[in-house]
């Protein structure tokens, strides 16, 4: 398992993650504690439960801007093994991918300036898996996949802890290509941006959503749009080497043939429907999938934003997608090797662009998943709109089809930030909305 690692011991109420100094609990009416209950034994039994159900609300006290906080102040790729709470550890490996796809498109040189292309960082990198402290191997994991044009794990953080507490399964945050830290620092970097930034408004004065955070993809996309399609395809593989190197024994967490699930948010979804329609090497025939904020066919996504990328390269990128198909496999070359199990993947990705000549096979291939996926949308998700969502996994054959949740806040929220954390006035129904979401998402990965 984990070197060295010893769980840790269970916490005090004045020290324990839990039960930080200003969560502490008020002592129960004497008899408070069950070992001290009276004979009587129905009186047993109440006080009992009480005590149980004090537990249980000291245990879920902690609210979800607390434990963003705490979460973000623990996590480290650098460490291979250590615990995030009394429950939880967090272990970290070293990935190699065994592909790697160009474009003649693909240098970048503004103003004599030259954008990092970003292939070392993303061809060599760490990820993480949290999984309950438990001394036993796991049959069962999920796969956690991210959005687009996302730098860090932050927000993340405490999904993962939320599913792991809940479904008692360990959760892989794995990064797709060119993103998270498969990236450079300097794409996320406001001082070195901010020029390329300034240079693109000046060049493109109509641009919208041009700022610093989403520069480099924007920059990418617009004078290379097939990048997109290369992250896909090249995550499409890790995912296939990762979950190959799972079932077959080469962890230490998990049970030879452990079953694969996916949680899955904005352009994550796509990915995992193209993974779950095609399903190489028939590794995902038991996966279950859960979709927050994603689901959708690219034609009924909204790209352009302030944290994703500018106007131009959306529209660049959703022409390129929409009417260039044809040509996309020209363009990437896929070794030999791999290109046998990305047969089925290339018609699944392509039907998920929402292509017309692959509705039929879309709908096809969506029956065979229809107890398997479940999604919720957001009614003010301007980017993956959640009646975008119920269009594209609503129906199929004019029958019903997945369980699909539109749901709306009652704070203000974004598709980029679903639960804010910096209004403190809204701690309480941020959280409740939260445990919303990811309850029902655990029930269903469970």
């Amino acid at each position: 398992m984990c070197e060295n690692f010893t769980p840790p011991k269970k916490n005090s109420s004045h020290d324990g993650f839990f039960l930080p100094h200003r969560l502490i609990f008020r002592p129960m009416p004497n008899p408070a504690h069950p070992t001290d209950l009276p004979h009587t034994a129905f009186l047993k039994t109440v006080l009992m439960f009480a005590f149980s159900l004090q537990k249980i609300k000291m245990s879920r006290r902690m609210l979800f801007s607390d434990l963003s906080k705490y979460l973000a102040g623990k996590f480290t790729l650098e460490n291979p093994c250590y615990s995030l709470d009394e429950n939880t550890v967090c272990y970290t490996h070293d990935f190699q991918s065994d592909i790697s796809l160009h474009s003649d498109n693909e240098k970048i040189n503004l103003n004599g300036t030259s954008l990092d292309s970003g292939e070392k960082e993303n061809q060599k990198f760490r990820y993480a898996i949290f999984a309950p402290v438990q001394n036993k191997r796991f049959s069962e994991a999920i796969i956690l996949l991210h959005g687009l044009n996302e730098r860090n794990w932050e927000k993340y953080l405490p999904w993962a802890h939320h599913l792991v507490s809940q479904t008692q399964k360990p959760v892989i945050l794995f990064p797709i290509a060119y993103h998270m830290n498969r990236s450079p620092l300097t794409w996320k970097c406001p001082r070195v941006m901010y020029q390329f930034s300034a240079f693109r408004k000046a060049a493109s004065p109509s641009i919208e959503n041009s700022t610093f955070a989403n520069v480099a993809l924007s920059i990418r996309i617009d004078n290379c749009p097939e990048l997109f399609s290369m992250s896909g395809i090249q995550t499409y593989f890790d995912i296939i080497k990762l979950t190959s190197a799972m079932k077959a024994g080469d962890f230490e967490i998990f049970e030879n043939e452990c079953n694969i699930d996916f949680f899955a948010y904005s352009i994550g979804a796509l990915l995992t429907e193209t993974l779950l329609m095609s399903n190489p090497l028939q590794l995902f025939s038991g996966s279950k999938a859960f979709f927050f904020c994603g689901g959708a066919t690219f034609d009924k996504i909204n790209g352009s934003s302030r944290a994703i990328m500018d106007s131009q390269a959306f529209a660049n990128l959703k022409q390129h997608m929409l009417n260039n198909s044809g040509v996309l496999k020209q363009e990437i070359k896929i070794p030999e090797q791999q290109g046998q199990m990305l047969k089925d993947g290339w018609k699944a990705y392509l039907a998920m662009s929402g292509i017309n000549k692959y509705f039929n096979y879309r709908e096809n291939a969506f029956k065979h998943l229809i107890s398997r996926i479940q999604a919720i949308g957001l009614t003010e998700d301007f980017v993956v709109p959640g009646n975008s969502i119920k269009e594209t996994l609503g129906k199929v054959n004019n029958s019903t089809c997945f369980d699909v949740d539109i749901m709306d806040f009652p704070f203000k929220y974004s598709h980029e930030i679903p639960f804010p954390v910096n209004n403190q006035k809204m701690n309480d129904t941020v959280n409740d909305s939260f445990n919303l979401v990811f309850n029902k998402a655990s029930l269903f990965l469970s």
